[in-house]
């Protein structure tokens, strides 16, 4: 995952491409299991029904906003030119590049679920960061930014855990929840803090399914 993804036909971005999320994040045995072997067939109940796929939908549209927040922020971090540092500059390359994927797949699944995909920046989580992303000046303060939003990212999957209609979910989107966790500790390292403060995630700066979108 670190190029931009090409984008593929609605029909293409399903329930089963979303399951196979985690297998980029090392999490393929764990998923394969969730889709029954590779499966794109859903038991009858494991959406939880109309109801239960509206709720999903609006999770997922929660997700890809805070998505795009990650890729505005590291996209004007990289166009200000206050990453001076090329190691520090690839790796927000790369997290770009999952932010993208990731949003994708969001909005794709949305449509599979019958929903309206959200593509914009989560305005909410916009008002926090803008402040900060306006006034960027240094290399510091950039890092610290994303990673911030890389919390508030990790947070949010976080408080989606056990939430999901359709329980397979819950696995994928905590697949990328992890990936998000990592994203933090690298950006700690580059600030020179405790990469892994804290034993467990938290869910103190999750952004609500729904709030915003």
């Amino acid at each position: 995952m670190t190029g931009r993804p090409v984008r593929k036909p609605v029909d293409a971005l399903t329930r089963r491409r979303f399951l196979q999320i985690g297998g980029t994040l090392s999490m393929g045995a764990v998923l394969a299991a969730c889709v029954g072997g590779g499966s794109t067939k859903r038991s009858p109940d494991s959406s939880g029904g109309a109801g239960g796929r509206r709720a999903d939908a609006t999770i997922l549209r929660t997700l890809s906003s805070v998505e795009a927040v990650a890729i505005v922020v590291y996209t004007t971090t990289l166009d200000s030119g206050v990453l001076t540092t090329p190691a520090v500059a690839d790796l927000a390359g790369v997290f770009r590049s999952h932010h993208r994927e990731h949003a994708a797949l969001f909005e794709g699944t949305t449509r599979d679920l019958g929903g309206a995909p959200f593509t914009d920046p989560n305005p909410m989580v916009m008002q926090q960061v803008q402040t900060s992303l306006d006034g960027l000046r240094d290399e510091a303060a950039a890092v610290s930014l994303a990673f911030d939003v890389e919390t508030i990212l990790a947070d949010t999957y976080q408080s989606t855990m056990g939430t999901f209609a359709d329980k397979s979910f819950n696995v994928a989107a905590m697949s990328v929840g992890g990936a998000e966790a990592r994203h933090a500790a690298a950006l700690s390292q580059a600030l020179g803090v405790q990469p892994v403060p804290q034993a467990f995630e938290t869910t103190e700066r999750a952004v609500p399914a729904g709030n915003g979108v």
